[in-house]
C-alpha cells in the first residue's frame, strides 16, 4: 500500500488524542449533543457501542443527500472502520426527509468517497467511487429505480496527469467531496482533489494537492457506464494554492462549486494557510482564475479555516450559505491548521451575489451553528471531534436541511430556516 494511504490511515487513527474528556460510552445522549432536527443514521442502533467488534463501522462521513426523482430522498455515505480496515459505501431512502430506511451496502469493504450523479433526463443514477481508498481508481454502479437496486459495478479509467505516478497499473489519487455541479447546458461537472503521487512532487495527504474538474458529456443519452464520455477539463492547468510548508508545492483540497447569476462558476476550497481560498470560472469550468483567499467582501478580512471542508451551497431563493470552522488552527492550545481539534465548532455565514465585485459572493458575519461541546466520540483514545465535515444540503418538502456527520459517526440533519438567514446581513 502506498505511503499516502498509510499516512492517512495513521492520521485517522490518531484522531483527537489530546481531547481531555473521556469518550462517551453510549449514543443516547451523544446523538442529541448538536441538537439535530433529524436523525438519519445511528451506527450503534441505539445500543452501547462495541468498539472491539470488527464489524462495527462507527465512522460515517461524506453524507450526500439529494432527491432521487421518484418522490424520495436518497442518502449515500462512506462508512468506515480503521482496525481492521474497512470502507463501505452505504445508502438509505426517505419519503419525508425525517424517517429513513435501514442502511444498505452498495459497495465494500474497500469502497469510499462516492459521487452519485442522477440524470435529469432519464433518472438513471450513476455512482462513481474509489475502491482502494485514495488510489483505488474509479468504478461505476448504476440504478434505474431510484437507488433501490443496483447493477454490477464497472471499472472505469480515471484520467492521469503530470503529478501522477506514471507507472502502468498505478492509479491517480483523488477524492470528490460533494455532489456534481451542472453547467449551463445540463452536463455534470465533478470537482475533485488530486494528490500527487509522482516522485517529483511532495507526496502523501499533506504533500502536493490541486483542484481539477471532469465533465460527463453524454449523460442525457443514458449510456452504459463503459460508454460514458468524460472530458478532463483543467488536467494541465489545475487550481493551486501555495503550500504553507513546502516551497513550490500546492495545498488545494475539497472543492465546493456554485453557479453565479451571470453564469460563471465559483469554487471554494480548503488549504493549510489558515484561510479558505476561492476561484472563478467564466467558461464552464474549463479554465479558472488564479486562486485567492476568500474574504467577507472585497478588501475585507479573510474567512479563517483549518484543514477542514468549507462547503458552500446555492439556495433556491438565490442566495448562498457557507459552513466553516471560523478559526485558523491556532490559539486555545491548537497547533495549527492541520490540528484536527480545530474542526469544531461549525459556523454558518450567509452569502449574496455582488455583480460588480471582484469576489462575486460577499458574506455576513458568521453564526455558530453546530457544536459538540468538545466531547470526543469513538473508541477510547481515538475519539473524534469534527462538528460537521463532508456535508450536503437539500430543500425538500418545504424544509431546508443541512445533512452532516457529528464527530464522523452520527449522520444528522439540521434545519436552516429563512429567519436565520434573513438576520445574517451581508454587506452592501
Amino acid at each position: 500500500m502506498r505511503y499516502a494511504v498509510i499516512f492517512l490511515l495513521l492520521m485517522l487513527a490518531i484522531g483527537s488524542l489530546r481531547a481531555a474528556e473521556k469518550p462517551a460510552e453510549t449514543s443516547l445522549d451523544e446523538i442529541s449533543r448538536t441538537r439535530p432536527d433529524v436523525v438519519l443514521y445511528d451506527p450503534t442502533g441505539g445500543r452501547p457501542p462495541n468498539w472491539s467488534d470488527s464489524d462495527f463501522c462507527w465512522l460515517n462521513e461524506h453524507i450526500l443527500v439529494q432527491p432521487n426523482g421518484q418522490g424520495e430522498l436518497l442518502a449515500m455515505w462512506t462508512n468506515q472502520r480503521l482496525i481492521p480496515w474497512k470502507w463501505n459505501v452505504m445508502y438509505s431512502h426517505s419519503k419525508d426527509g425525517v424517517t429513513w430506511t435501514e442502511a444498505k451496502l452498495l459497495d465494500g469493504p474497500r469502497a469510499a468517497w462516492q459521487v452519485p450523479i442522477i440524470s435529469p433526463e432519464t433518472g438513471r443514477i450513476y455512482v462513481l467511487a474509489t475502491h482502494g481508498f485514495l488510489d483505488g481508481g474509479m468504478r461505476c454502479h448504476t440504478s434505474d429505480d431510484g437507488g433501490h437496486s443496483w447493477s454490477t459495478p464497472v471499472e472505469l479509467e480515471f484520467g492521469k496527469g503530470p503529478t501522477d505516478d506514471p507507472r502502468e497499473g498505478e492509479n491517480a489519487s483523488w477524492i470528490s467531496p460533494t455532489l456534481p455541479q451542472w453547467d449551463s447546458t445540463g452536463r455534470p461537472l465533478v470537482g475533485f482533489t488530486r494528490w500527487a503521487t509522482h516522485s517529483d512532487y511532495p507526496g502523501g495527504v499533506v504533500g502536493h494537492s490541486q483542484i481539477e474538474y471532469f465533465r460527463i458529456e453524454n449523460l442525457a443519452q443514458n449510456p452504459a457506464p463503459k460508454d460514458l464520455e468524460i472530458t478532463w477539463l483543467n488536467l494541465k492547468d489545475p487550481i493551486t494554492v501555495p503550500h504553507a510548508k513546502q516551497d513550490g508545492a500546492s495545498y488545494a483540497q475539497e472543492p465546493y462549486t456554485v453557479r453565479l447569476p451571470d453564469k460563471r462558476l465559483m469554487v471554494v476550497m480548503r488549504s493549510n494557510s489558515g484561510h479558505i481560498w476561492y476561484s472563478v470560472s467564466s467558461d464552464g469550468g474549463e479554465t479558472w482564475r488564479k486562486a485567492e483567499p476568500l474574504r467577507y467582501r472585497d478588501e475585507g478580512k479573510p474567512l479563517q479555516n483549518p484543514v477542514s471542508p468549507c462547503p458552500i451551497f446555492e439556495l433556491e431563493r438565490g442566495d448562498y450559505v457557507l459552513l466553516f470552522n471560523n478559526n485558523d488552527g491556532t490559539g486555545s492550545g491548537l497547533e495549527g491548521p492541520e490540528d484536527r481539534a480545530a474542526r469544531r465548532p461549525a459556523y454558518l455565514t450567509h452569502g449574496e451575489f455582488r455583480a460588480d465585485a471582484h469576489q462575486p459572493i460577499w458574506f455576513s458575519e458568521p453564526t455558530l451553528f453546530i457544536d459538540n461541546d468538545a466531547v470526543p466520540w469513538g473508541p477510547p483514545g481515538r475519539g473524534r471531534l469534527e462538528a460537521a465535515t463532508y456535508v450536503s444540503l437539500t430543500e425538500y418538502a418545504g424544509r431546508r436541511v443541512l445533512w452532516y456527520p457529528d464527530r464522523k459517526s452520527f449522520l444528522l440533519g439540521k434545519l436552516i430556516p429563512d429567519n436565520l438567514l434573513d438576520a445574517m446581513k451581508v454587506p452592501e
